[in-house]
């Protein structure tokens, strides 16, 4: 099988945050894995000492309390600078499972801390990849990360969902399985892909506004 830009490399990358506005929301703890010939060769991970105070509802989903993050975390613009020289460094693509989210939430971290943002047409999103593929799935939140791993034969051990690390790792497992399913993905350059992905999210969206406005009753 000839090599395709999967196999040069990509790196799958996750947050967990204080909240989920992209705008305002820092940082918690934050994950990226090196893929080189669909396995993974090198993992990073960060806890950042925030300068805010993370929410009880945000710590129960991460685990992380505001406490933890200020006594044991990294400072924070050094782990931001981190981050971003790891994502760019490689030079190659970076998939997430939801990256309207964790790259727009990295930039206004980046942009907050004094630095530049990641490089536009960088990320891929498996998400949006699934939705565009797989069109009908049946079930409440069946779009979840840990139900979408399941369809595709991933399963991690239940206890370490929700942390930044096993989430970049289903990220890239799932993103490994529709390259494996949907040939189109490696048809095109990953920059084609990126812009694609941006694409089709855009689409997606007015299907789901015009489904809302069905439902409306007259």
């Amino acid at each position: 099988m000839a090599k395709t830009w999967v196999d040069q490399g990509f790196i799958a990358y996750d947050t967990e945050t204080t909240g989920i506005d992209v705008g305002q929301s820092r940082i918690v703890t934050a994950a990226a894995i090196h893929f080189v010939d669909r396995r993974p060769v090198e993992s990073r991970s960060w806890l950042i000492a925030v300068d805010v105070e993370i929410p009880e509802a945000a710590s129960a989903i991460h685990g992380v309390t505001t406490q933890m993050s200020r006594d044991q975390g990294l400072e924070q613009v050094a782990a931001l600078a981190d981050i971003r020289s790891f994502l760019v460094g490689t030079g190659v693509p970076v998939v997430c499972f939801k990256s309207d989210f964790d790259i727009p939430v990295t930039d206004s971290n980046l942009i907050r801390a004094g630095l530049a943002p990641l490089p536009s047409g960088l990320a891929v999103c498996a998400y949006v990849i699934d939705r565009q593929f797989n069109k009908y799935v049946k079930g409440k939140a069946q779009r979840r990360l840990q139900p979408t791993a399941a369809r595709y034969g991933i399963t991690l051990n239940d206890a370490d969902w929700h942390g930044a690390q096993a989430d970049a790792i289903a990220a890239g497992q799932i993103f490994l399985a529709e390259v494996a399913a949907y040939p189109a993905l490696t048809a095109v350059s990953a920059e084609q892909l990126s812009e694609q992905v941006d694409q089709w999210r855009e689409a997606q969206e007015l299907e789901f506004q015009q489904w809302l406005a069905r439902q409306e009753p007259n």
